[in-house]
């Protein structure tokens, strides 16, 4: 899709400083700089990550949006890596930079088409705001400049929610996102309604900014949903996917098959963000909350397509380890993430997402001793969560102990795990000013690992399932998982309420894991059934005993729902969630003993989100089960009445 604008004119060489600039408002150096930042572009998702800096470099990012847009976004993505208070000041600071270029150049591009007129720039001033009128009347460079606006305030929102713990800062940046929200549902409404034509780097932007606002809110929990609609936001998932899958054609691969044409140097700017998301979405988020509308086949087809434009791309190579771990082909996946890690060392931190799901895949395994290595690793270089970390290696050490037959080691590997758990609680950290929920488990779950006198009961089962990665295990790691909590369960007929629960609970997950991938063998199917619905009701019945391990109960609700829905028990189903969700609204427990028995539970906010987008995902399930019904009825009622006639 290349742009008639586009040509090679040559850029000016005078620059001064932001403050004192003149910007070029030359509408084929806008173009020009635009397909600069998409050739940086194309080299960072392709890992040449130096090359690409090299591009943008400071003199030119000091009058150009789009050499300052790109070279913010890339600081952007660095802090998120490092996690450094320097490099979230940096990326904030050029995201400033950005959004004072984008508002000269509407101010410069608004004074040029009053034309110095007193009543024009009256008018323009009562009207106020971005409105679609406005924007037929703007050049295309001040369109731009309204775009980039909007994309620059967003990303330096969310930066300084990360960054800044204050409540007043989470308040402030929450306004600039509804700010950069109205803007980008105007400039949709712009590019639905006019006739003049567009080039694809303005809409790829429009589709990819409100198309994700659209998804993202969609996700959000019913009582979450109204405030934030209270205040002007919308979600739509329908409405947003298909404006995501507009960008790269694959609207019209979903209806026709054929895959769009390999593209070019001037392809839309934010194309592959949208295909990003995309591939998130179906493969990603789809895996942790439920979604009725998952499309595994049109992730993989927009994956390949990105993998043939960057085969080297570390993103797009940590897709295709998650979407083989997904798959549960634990070796491909393994191998695909330590080619990620190897493809760059610029960026030793976009490493370490390669070394986070190596880590989780070692678990899976049961390969301890690597799993000590990898999150000793992450500890030591990343600054994600340190808290997170220290659990996962003291888990592993404590597996990797009950395997040692050396009493010596076996001690020694125990006093490391012991000495691990006793830093998780103090090494959380807050965003937003809000502890994090999974940090917030892992350091309770430690606790627990001291106060027991160095002793959890399948901890790593227990937080692989916490993180979602339980969905990953394989037939044989399933079955054998399963025999596992068996024998525990015979072998301690007298342990606390707390593990029997969490037990029985582990337990049904892993049999709903194995029904799900056991369609080809209805004796295991029904086992399976069987040994899902004894464990639930087993949680049932000693929940009331429980004191620390609240959150196995919900839990259990969930687990329930989710086997119901694969019977076609949507009423049940939704009865299991409304039990979640009464509870919630009416701040009502009252679940085990214990000081904590009537206050939240662990990781709730994490399984309401879950519920909201279940409660969906029955409507959508049992409205084509009732259309599926209403046609065959349709049906045999026809061919009873053509058979009655021919008689």
């Amino acid at each position: 899709m290349s742009s008639p604008l586009m040509n090679n004119s040559s850029r000016s060489s005078s620059w001064s400083s932001l403050k004192t600039t003149t910007v070029n408002l030359d509408e084929r150096q806008l173009f020009d700089d635009m397909h600069a930042a998409r050739h940086a572009l194309d080299l960072f998702l392709n890992s040449r990550i130096v090359e690409a800096e090299a591009i943008l470099r400071p003199e030119l990012c000091k009058t150009s949006m789009y050499y300052s847009l790109g070279k913010a976004v890339l600081l952007a993505l660095k802090s998120m890596m490092t996690f450094q208070a320097a490099d979230f000041g940096e990326a904030i600071v050029a995201l400033k930079q950005t959004v004072q270029l984008a508002n000269t150049v509407i101010s410069k591009s608004q004074s040029a088409e009053s034309n110095g007129w007193f009543l024009d720039g009256l008018t323009s001033w009562i009207k106020g705001g971005l409105t679609v009128e406005r924007l037929e009347n703007m050049k295309p460079i001040a369109r731009h400049a309204e775009l980039i606006q909007a994309e620059a305030h967003l990303l330096k929102a969310m930066l300084c929610i990360v960054h800044d713990e204050s409540l007043m800062s989470f308040l402030r940046e929450g306004l600039n996102i509804r700010q950069s929200y109205i803007a980008y549902t105007v400039l949709e409404s712009f590019i639905q309604q006019t006739k003049m034509p567009l080039d694809p780097h303005f809409t790829s932007g429009v589709c990819f900014g409100i198309g994700s606002f659209k998804l993202m809110l969609s996700l959000l929990p019913k009582t979450v949903l109204r405030l934030v609609e209270f205040i002007g936001f919308s979600g739509d998932r329908t409405q947003g996917m298909k404006l995501l899958e507009s960008n790269g054609g694959w609207d019209d691969y979903k209806r026709t098959g054929n895959e769009p044409r390999l593209q070019g140097p001037d392809e839309g700017l934010r194309r592959q963000f949208s295909d990003m998301m995309l591939i998130n979405y179906h493969l990603v988020i789809a895996k942790l909350v439920p979604v009725s509308d998952a499309d595994e086949p049109l992730a993989s087809a927009v994956l390949d397509y990105n993998l043939k434009l960057y085969p080297n791309g570390v993103i797009f190579l940590f897709f295709l380890g998650r979407k083989l771990f997904c798959e549960t082909k634990l070796d491909e996946a393994d191998e695909a993430y330590t080619r990620a890690i190897n493809t760059q060392k610029d960026w030793i931190q976009l490493q370490h997402i390669g070394y986070w799901e190596r880590g989780c895949i070692s678990m899976v395994r049961g390969d301890w001793k690597l799993a000590v290595d990898i999150y000793g690793i992450l500890h030591k270089e990343s600054n994600w969560s340190k808290a997170v970390y220290m659990y996962f290696k003291g888990v592993a050490l404590f597996m990797l102990a009950q395997s040692e037959s050396d009493g010596s080691k076996r001690k020694d590997l125990i006093s490391q795990a012991h000495d691990i758990m006793e830093r998780v609680p103090e090494s959380r950290q807050k965003i937003a000013g809000k502890s994090i929920p999974l940090e917030k488990f892992v350091a309770r779950k430690a606790r627990k690992f001291v106060d027991q006198a160095n002793y959890l009961l399948f901890p790593d089962l227990e937080v692989l399932n916490a993180f979602g990665i339980s969905d990953y295990i394989p037939i044989p790691l399933l079955r054998a998982n399963i025999h596992r909590i068996d024998q525990e369960l015979n072998n301690a007929p007298h342990a606390s309420a707390d593990d029997v629960c969490l037990a029985y609970y582990l337990r049904s997950v892993m049999a709903r894991r194995l029904y799900i991938r056991s369609s080809d063998n209805q004796h295991e199917q029904q086992q399976m059934r069987e040994i899902h619905h004894q464990s639930i009701t087993n949680v049932y019945k000693q929940a009331q005993d429980i004191v620390l391990d609240h959150y196995v109960y919900y839990f259990s609700r969930y687990e329930e729902a989710r086997m119901m829905i694969l019977d076609g028990d949507y009423d049940g189903a939704e009865a299991s969630i409304n039990v979640i969700l009464k509870a919630n609204e009416k701040g009502q427990y009252n679940i085990g003993k214990g000081a904590k028995a009537k206050s939240k539970y662990s990781l709730e906010n994490s399984l309401l989100f879950r519920c909201h987008n279940c409660q969906t995902e029955i409507q959508t399930l049992r409205a084509s089960a009732t259309k599926l019904i209403n046609s065959e009825h349709s049906t045999t009622s026809s061919d009873s009445f053509a058979s009655a006639t021919s008689s």
